[in-house]
């Protein structure tokens, strides 16, 4: 067997393991919160324990960084905050979710009955539209976990590549989160020790963010989904044999669709206050990282990181934005599938059972981030443009 044989058997058997067959759409996604502590069915373990108090501890020591900045007010603690404000975002996506547990519990648990059930009724025109948005899912997953795995690993060696001595031998040691701590951080051995520390949460807040984020755009995916089998749902309602079998389609297809619609609703909930601050926090941190590039001379292993940070939190905004859109843009098609099945051969009654199902499916569907703002690709665009807009006003202040 050779090596690329044993590289394909391993990639598969590793992928396997992150499967779990009671949640088809977002089993790695629960594997990775459940590694993190935020996914905990088991609450009384040891383990999870341990993950609930390290959640704790990493929510204090971020916090610790605000507190710092309010007291003692530091441009350049306040600059940090700011150029990695992604990260500081997994406090915020981590502690809702926390908060917000049981829906989110009773999200997944709906998610999951509805594809098991599907899945066990083995159509042969349902299953591809389920394959599809999974493998979907899947590749959207992987890419992002290994976009993190190379940001974080270009964000964490920067301080070292920064590190140097100025004319007057004064040495200058760079940081990426300026917690409080109890020694002397700005050399070492402080600062090492400091450094670590910052990696270790740094990291941990980072699964936060990735566990989060690949989470929801995955059930945006599913949604899209499941809106598609409701049209094909629709386009099968009618059975021209049958009159009660006709009315019975009917009413399980009002069900599928208005229960899925409710648990859009409740998640769009879930994520709103979410994105709304994300929406806040990334306009601005784009346009300062922009103003960090701009200043770099002669640092071209920063440059390349820097230009990766930027080119990651570009890319994870397109992802939340572009299968937001494609929900919305899914479910503007949905009714066209009522209106392709034999519904003309109906009595009048049916007919109008028909006509209210299909006012139904007029209601647009979409996903907010607060209360105000659609998340759409216009919204997307605005939010490059706005940080476009912050960043010349930073360099006009500047100069």
């Amino acid at each position: 067997m050779d090596k690329k044989e044993n590289i394909r058997i391993f990639t598969g058997n590793l992928l396997n393991f992150l499967e779990i067959p009671n949640h088809p759409c977002i089993g790695p996604h629960l594997k990775l919160l459940g590694l993190t502590g935020l996914w905990h069915p088991n609450k009384n373990s040891p383990v999870t324990k341990f993950k609930r108090i390290l959640f704790y501890v990493t929510v204090t020591f971020f916090c610790s960084q605000y507190i710092k900045c309010l007291f003692n007010i530091d441009v350049i603690s306040l600059a940090l905050i700011l150029q990695y404000a992604p990260f500081h975002m997994g406090i915020v996506k981590s502690c809702y979710f926390q908060r917000h547990y049981k829906k989110w519990e009773r999200l997944i648990i709906y998610m999951s009955s509805v594809e098991c059930a599907q899945l066990a009724d083995r159509r042969t025109d349902l299953i591809p539209i389920m394959n599809g948005y999974i493998k979907k899912s899947r590749r959207i997953t992987y890419f992002f976990w290994a976009l993190a795995f190379f940001s974080n690993f270009a964000i964490f060696s920067e301080p070292y590549q920064k590190n140097h001595v100025m004319e007057n031998s004064t040495a200058v040691y760079t940081k990426i989160f300026d917690g409080i701590a109890p020694f002397n951080q700005e050399k070492p051995p402080g600062y090492y020790v400091s450094m670590v520390l910052q990696t270790i949460f740094g990291h941990i807040v980072s699964a936060y963010v990735v566990a989060w984020d690949t989470l929801v755009v995955s059930i945006m995916v599913f949604f899209s989904g499941q809106l598609k089998v409701s049209r094909l749902y629709f386009v099968q309602i009618i059975d021209v044999n049958s009159i009660e079998k006709s009315h019975q389609n009917i009413v399980k297809c009002h069900y599928f669709y208005t229960t899925l619609v409710r648990y859009q609703k409740m998640f769009n909930s879930l994520i709103s206050p979410v994105m709304f601050i994300y929406l806040i926090i990334i306009s601005v941190n784009l346009g300062v990282c922009i103003i960090e590039i701009a200043q770099l001379q002669d640092d071209i292993v920063t440059l390349v990181s820097s230009c990766l940070f930027v080119l990651a939190c570009v890319i994870q905004l397109l992802i939340f934005y572009w299968y937001a859109n494609e929900v919305t843009e899914v479910n503007n098609l949905v009714g066209y599938g009522i209106f392709e099945s034999e519904w003309m051969q109906l009595d009048k009654s049916l007919q109008k059972e028909i006509a209210l199902l299909g006012l139904i499916t007029t209601k647009k569907i979409v996903f907010k981030a607060g209360p105000l703002n659609e998340m759409s690709l216009s919204t997307f665009v605005g939010i490059l443009r706005t940080s476009y807009s912050f960043y010349t006003l930073l360099s006009k202040t500047k100069n």
